[in-house]
This record gives C-alpha cells, structure tokens and sequence, in this order.
C-alpha cells in the first residue's frame, strides 16, 4: 500500500478547495486586496476599510512607530500613518498583521513558520529599498506570504505536516524535496494555489510559486517586475536561513554572492553583507511589534 495512503494525504486539489475558501482569509485583508489594482481606491477609502478591525489599526500604528521606518515624528491616527507612510505601505502593513490570524494555533511549529515569514519580509524590505514602491510592496508581501503553503499544510494536516518539519529542521532536508516525499506535492504549489482563488495579483502568485527558484530560470521570466521581486523574495529566503531565522541553526556556510537570485540583481558581496547585517538588526529589533 502506498505510504500516502497510509496517512490519508489529501489531494492536492482537494486541498486547495478546502484551504482557499474565503471565509479563511480575515475580512479586513480581503477588502484590502481588493484595492491592490485599483487605481481609483482612495486614501479615506483605505482608512475606512483598517479601521473596521480596531485591532489590526492598533498593530499598524505600532509598526509605523517603529524603528522599521525610522520616521522623525509618532505617528498617532491611521490616516496619519497613510500619509506619511504612503497608501502602498499601510496596505503592505495591513496584510502582514492579518496574516496571524490564518494561524489555527501557535504552537512551535507555528512560531518557526511566523517568525521566517517576518524575517523574510523584513529582508525582502531591505533588500528592495530603490527599486521603487510596486517592487517594495509587493517584495514585503511576497516575503511576508513566501510560506503561505506551509501555514495551510500545518493547518489542514498538522499530524503529517510534522513530519515534514522533522525532515527539514532535525535533518536538514531540503524543504521541497521532504514535501514532495511525505505529500507529492510542495508549500509553493499550495501557497500560489491558495493565494489565486484568494484573488492576489498573479505577480505575487507567480512569486510565491518561484520563490525556490523551481519553476524555471529568471531570465526567462517575461515580466520584469517578477522577475525581479522573485529574486528578491529568494535572497530574502536564503538571508533568514543564513542568520538562522526559523531555521534549527544558522547555515554559516552559505555564500550570498554565490545564489542566482544575488548574482540576477547584480548585489556585489559588500552590500550583501550589509543587508545581511541590516536584516540581523531590524529583526532582532523590531520582531516583537509584529506580535
């Protein structure tokens, strides 16, 4: 008998069913996707949405506040926060304090997950800063929601996704070579399922399903927008891995300059250990005001 059965896996597309109902997503983050496209959404329109969840605009003025955005003045209303910070990143900032939510509990596997999306995302900010805002919003979002897959495989099948925990942060595995082995599927594969009946732009669906650099080289990405956020969502990845955000242990080893992704953004090794050293800082620092 096939081992998959054995554990009663489900199907891929079964689960995608299950886990993109929209009634999973919070309703505050479905509204705000809502405005990602649309030119005509408006700053009070924004505002009208966050404040409808007086927890999420708690969180958000938090972040603002923090030394995330090293402003000079507190922010103390949303629509102050709007505008200084600007409608894209309030948006970015929306979805990130949302996301907690999908969280069916925090346990350890949980908090391993959370604090890599957040580090991730702190190291795609970093990494994108001049690139301009399309590529910086949805970098943070892509590297906030790179390992969507993985909440819904915790969530949907808890028991069996430990297993796969075992394999990568006890073994060493890679992620999508244990996935593939323990489900016949991968993270990548439900995460840009998941997040395309959800309605996210196809840019940050076609990021989440590449950010393993799995589905083809980056060149050959016809988008330059996605191509280059991919990337980006990449080293962010690799960035946390080597610092040791959500891993076992820091991989020491790994040579930044060496990735694809690096060497695609033309990032010279000075500035790479820069980032890697800025990304160590504001995580460390500012991780806390995610919670």
């Amino acid at each position: 008998m096939d081992g998959r059965q054995t554990l009663n896996i489900p199907a891929r597309e079964e689960l995608l069913k299950k886990a993109g109902d929209l009634r999973v997503l919070p309703f505050v983050a479905k509204k705000i996707l809502d405005t990602i496209g649309n030119e005509d959404a408006s700053i009070e329109e924004l505002g009208d949405i966050i404040e409808k969840d007086q927890t999420v605009t708690a969180r958000v003025l938090k972040i603002s506040n923090s030394a995330l955005y090293g402003l000079r003045q507190e922010v103390t209303s949303l629509n102050h926060a709007i505008m200084v910070l600007g409608f894209k990143t309030i948006r970015s900032l929306v979805l990130s304090v949302s996301t907690k939510s999908l969280y069916k509990s925090f346990g350890m596997k949980e908090k391993i997950i959370w604090d890599h999306s957040i580090g991730a995302a702190i190291a795609a900010k970093i990494i994108s800063k001049g690139m301009g805002s399309d590529a910086g919003e949805m970098a943070f979002i892509g590297g906030l929601m790179h390992d969507l897959g993985k909440v819904v495989l915790n969530n949907e099948t808890p028991d069996i996704f430990v297993q796969v925990m075992m394999k990568t942060y006890n073994d060493g595995a890679d992620s999508l070579d244990a996935e593939n082995e323990v489900y016949g599927y991968t993270h990548t594969e439900i995460g840009a399922g998941v997040m395309e009946r959800w309605g996210f732009p196809p840019l940050l669906v076609k990021i989440v399903e590449g950010h393993h650099l799995n589905i083809g080289k980056l060149e050959n990405i016809a988008d330059p927008l996605t191509a280059k956020v991919t990337a980006v969502v990449h080293l962010a990845d690799q960035i946390c891995k080597k610092l040791g955000i959500g891993t076992r242990s820091p991989d020491e080893a790994l040579v930044l300059d060496s990735l694809v992704s690096a060497k695609f953004l033309e990032i010279p090794d000075e500035k790479l250990n820069e980032m890697l050293e800025e990304t160590r800082e504001t995580y460390s620092n500012e991780k806390a005001v995610f919670e």
